[in-house]
């Protein structure tokens, strides 16, 4: 049972928060004298009562519960029977004071609240069964079958309540205006699985699984998806041949696997819907409907392909360990959200895009895990894991369909990242005659997902009470699109880069704005066209790259000795004091290269982001 009680500032997008009024101010605004409209911020009015005077809270409770039952109805047949349940019920508050300053604008200085409450319900059974057969000495099966069941409903009810006599009563059903609305989504899985692994001395193993699935999201009558598998693993340190290799490599495991996987769309994604509106014969109000979503009648689940092969080695009588991965993933029939134009006739956004299944997409790449031993004494250790990764990810087609938009930035471009960032590309600069040109189509300008990746973690323990440990990780290769400084600089010009003329060398000023010689052309395409800053985008495509000291942290656990007075009631106790996001090295000019305004896979947009907060926690662990 977890109960949760967040509140926050607004901020992201928005002037009423303390990140966008204060970034999207200016100082040549800044004043003192009473009564002033801007006082150094966007907006007016935006004073310190205003802004603190928001009322954001969120309060969320959950409960988590399984039940587990095993029946073994002979010493070779095992089964197992799951429940499950994950209940989360959360409310959210978005209030605002009646004033009569106008802080905020409009109806809202009478006062609002807003009530979001919404129930997130899932259950679960699952069944396994397992048969273990011996034959012989030297070979063995296993062979595995079970069922899986998943029913997930979501429910948003929401309230609006405009317009308060007195802020002491301003429940939403105290208002002159209200306002509310719901929705209700359910959906069902369906799995069957089986596995057989037969296993050889113990050191040579083969598996073969099959796993079927439906899923309501497709209705009732979409055929289920048959998802195999094949893989094995072999022992080869434990094999005669190898003993002469034994004082280089203590162990060696080899494996691979071959597989395929499935995901399904949200519910009702593949159905064409509509959306209640009013209409009116006269004065007399009338229930009618817009068109929704167009849905996707052909709408196929997407099914990937993987391969994957790598080792598991021990050396120094096992005090360096390393694991070696390669895996290979080709996606068929990726799920995406393809933007519609508006002459269709639906709503504009996202809500209206609907999900089409687009050609291939192949993610590949090397994952490597060093585990060392350092220090080994009777009163100290000092252990060390380092972890690296690389990641190849390119869209090899896009299944007859024409290039279209992806997250906020991103496009489909075949042979790019998925969502790589496009602009119109920066050709040439001259600074004497003011003139950028720039290409006449969108190009690739950098990667959406980092290709290299690594962690470093160092772990001291001392006199086996104390326990010291420090979390390095770092990313590379990737842009953030930094829309906060271009929404600054060429939107609302309020930052000093655009209003000091001495900020920026020439150069440098040209490629970010062009030429701002009132009648010219802010950039001028290959063939003479004229162009904007808009589609000129790649000064605020920045390197996200980093290296961030992500933790440290210290444990003391009680010895045995301190405990005693405690009785047999407490058996351990440990505290730990842990410091996170502690320290950032990179070239980004944004506050977090991590920051993502977007709730969208295919973005990384940093706009007004509240920067990830520096965090203490202090932890203390009993055992009875």
């Amino acid at each position: 049972l977890t109960q949760s009680d967040a509140r926050l500032p607004d901020n992201d997008n928005n002037t009423i928060g303390w990140m966008g009024g204060a970034l999207l101010g200016s100082p040549t605004t800044r004043t003192t004298l009473p009564g002033a409209q801007y006082d150094g911020w966007y907006g007016f009015n935006r004073h310190y009562n205003a802004i603190n005077s928001v009322d954001h809270d969120l309060l969320s409770h959950r409960v988590i519960t399984s039940l587990t039952a095993n029946y073994l109805p002979a010493p070779w047949f095992s089964n197992r029977f799951t429940l499950g349940m994950d209940f989360l019920q959360s409310q959210r508050t978005s209030a605002f004071l009646k004033n009569d300053s106008t802080w905020y604008g409009g109806l809202t200085d009478g006062g609002q609240n807003a009530q979001l409450e919404t129930t997130a319900e899932r259950y679960t059974f699952d069944y396994l069964g397992n048969m273990r057969k011996e034959w012989g000495s030297s070979w063995e099966t296993n062979l595995s079958f079970g069922l899986q069941v998943i029913s997930t409903r979501t429910t948003n009810l929401n309230a609006t309540g405009i317009g308060f006599v007195t802020n002491a009563n301003n429940s939403v059903t105290s208002a002159s205006t209200i306002t509310g609305g719901g929705t209700f989504t359910e959906q069902r899985q369906f799995g069957y699985l089986g596995q057989l692994q037969i296993g050889n001395e113990n050191k040579r193993f083969l598996q073969l699984g099959l796993r079927i699935d439906k899923n309501s999201s497709f209705g009732a009558q979409a055929p289920a998806f048959v998802l195999p598998k094949v893989g094995g693993s072999w022992a080869i340190s434990e094999e005669k041949f190898f003993d002469k290799f034994a004082k280089y490599v203590n162990t060696l495991r080899l494996r691979a696997a071959w597989g395929t996987t499935g995901r399904s769309p949200t519910p009702g994604a593949a159905l064409a819907t509509l959306s209640a509106a009013p209409y009116y014969i006269g004065t007399t109000e009338n229930a009618g409907a817009i068109p929704g979503n167009p849905g996707n009648a052909n709408l196929k689940p997407e099914k990937g392909v993987e391969f994957e092969a790598g080792l598991d080695a021990g050396f120094f009588k096992n005090r360096v360990s390393a694991e070696l991965t390669y895996f290979n993933k080709v996606t068929n029939d990726l799920i995406l959200a393809k933007p519609i134009p508006p002459s269709l006739g639906y709503s504009l956004g996202a809500p209206s895009n609907p999900l089409v299944n687009i050609g291939s997409v192949v993610n590949s790449g090397i994952e490597l895990a060093l585990n060392i031993a350092a220090v080994d004494q009777r009163n100290i250790r000092w252990d060390i894991r380092a972890g690296i990764n690389t990641l190849h990810n390119e869209l090899t087609s896009l299944g007859g369909l024409a290039p279209f938009a992806l997250g906020a930035d991103g496009r489909t471009l075949v042979g790019q990242q998925l969502g790589v960032y496009v602009s119109k590309k920066i050709q040439s600069i001259d600074v004497a005659k003011k003139l950028v040109i720039v290409a006449d189509s969108l190009t690739p300008i950098g990667n959406l997902f980092p290709t290299l990746e690594w962690n470093l973690t160092n772990t001291i323990t001392v006199a086996k009470n104390w326990r010291f440990s420090a979390l390095l990780d770092a990313k590379k290769n990737f842009l953030v699109d930094n829309n906060t400084a271009y929404f600054r600089e060429t939107q609302l010009v309020r930052s000093n880069l655009r209003l000091d003329t001495l900020a920026l060398s020439p150069y440098e000023r040209l490629r970010r704005f062009g030429d701002l010689t009132p009648g010219h052309y802010a950039f001028t395409t290959i063939t003479g066209k004229q162009e904007t800053v808009s589609n000129v985008y790649e000064a605020y495509f920045e390197p996200g790259d980093f290296v961030k000291l992500r933790e440290l942290s210290a444990t003391y656990t009680l010895p045995g000795s301190l405990l005693h007075g405690f009785g047999q009631t407490v058996q351990s106790a440990s505290v730990t004091l842990a410091m996170q996001n502690i320290k950032i090295w990179t070239k980004y000019s944004g506050a977090d290269p991590e920051l993502n305004a977007q709730a969208d896979a295919f973005s990384r947009q940093d706009f007004l982001t509240l920067p990830n907060a520096q965090k203490t926690v202090l932890r203390v662990n009993l055992t009875f």
